[in-house]
């Protein structure tokens, strides 16, 4: 008899541990981002950020890939857009290595924003963003991969808020990851081209300034042919 009275005690203490667990790393990773945020703040990181990032991975040229891909990949937490790493990685590095680079630490950002949401936010705290959001949740649950796939090649839509939405859907990971690579990794080379030829041709560069403006244009069409809320 004290047998069956143990075993469902046992598993309410595992239980309970579990929940403690869950609520310290979320704290953990809710002080982390706020850290990230006071340094950017601190050092008014916001204001002439590029820079600022330019000019600290200058003065350290010996970990400059590396520091460059930590900083890139944690921009996610900082609220700083893609764009910003694009135009450091130009004028740190041969265009090559910038693409690559950018490429690796824009992935490695959306995927960090996929992990900390399945880690931190909870069943209660999903359902209420789903019920302020229904719309924008429905939409992105039926079109998952197009929506996704349109939101991070367009310059003009929030794809942060779209890969934050994606997760919430239930995108499995591979899905989620690929989607992000395939349809980022052209814009990337795009823009790193477009930086690069401003060193080089006033003719490139406006050209090359046409075609961005040409893409960003037929994908913000085509996003809001497939968004109506």
């Amino acid at each position: 008899m004290d047998i069956f009275l143990i075993v469902p005690n046992i598993k309410i203490t595992l239980r309970m541990e579990r929940l403690i667990m869950n609520k310290l790393f979320r704290g953990m990773a809710f002080l982390f981002w706020i850290a990230i945020l006071f340094v950017f703040i601190k050092y008014q990181l916001y204001i002439d950020g590029a820079a600022k990032i330019t000019g600290f991975l200058e003065a350290c040229p010996k970990y400059s890939t590396l520091l460059f891909l930590i900083i890139a990949s944690f921009r996610i937490f900082t609220f700083v857009p893609c764009t910003i790493f694009i135009i450091v990685a130009g004028i740190l590095f041969d265009p090559v290595k910038a693409f690559v680079l950018v490429t690796i630490a824009n992935l490695l950002s959306e995927i960090l924003l996929f992990l900390f949401v399945k880690a931190t936010i909870g069943m209660g705290y999903q359902e209420k963003i789903i019920n302020k959001y229904p719309k924008i949740y429905s939409l992105i649950q039926n079109n998952n991969v197009k929506i996704l796939a349109l939101g991070v090649s367009s310059p003009v839509v929030p794809s942060d808020i779209v890969c934050f939405f994606s997760t919430l859907t239930g995108m499995p990971f591979s899905k989620y990851a690929l989607t992000i690579f395939i349809a980022d990794t052209p814009v990337i080379l795009l823009y790193t081209f477009l930086g690069i030829s401003m060193k080089y041709s006033l003719y490139v560069f406006i050209a090359t300034l046409i075609i961005v403006i040409l893409v960003s244009y037929i994908n913000y069409r085509r996003w809001n042919s497939k968004v109506d809320i």
